[in-house]
């Protein structure tokens, strides 16, 4: 197995939401909240920034492939620059 739960990961590709028309683009961060075994795969929540919700992120639970994400650690994890992200 690639990850567990509870690992952060970080997308590796644009992803289709399961759920919704949303397309998540490569690179967004996200954990583990699922693991299967037969094959491969992993529930994952990634965080959506939306300045329109108290907290400022909404959430997408998408089922991933190994090939999909990399894991993220505290010295991995993508440097966060508020300035880059653009809201309309």
């Amino acid at each position: 197995m690639k990850a567990k739960i509870n690992d952060s990961i970080q997308t590796l590709i644009n992803i289709t939401a399961d759920f919704s028309d949303l397309i998540i683009p490569k690179g967004t961060v996200g954990a583990i909240v699922e693991c299967y075994t037969n094959p491969e795969a992993y529930a994952i929540d990634l965080t959506i920034p939306n300045p329109q919700v108290i907290g400022g992120f909404t959430y997408e639970n998408v089922i991933l492939s190994p090939q999909h994400f990399r894991v993220i650690t505290s010295q991995t994890l993508p440097e966060y620059n508020a300035e880059k992200i653009i809201f309309n």
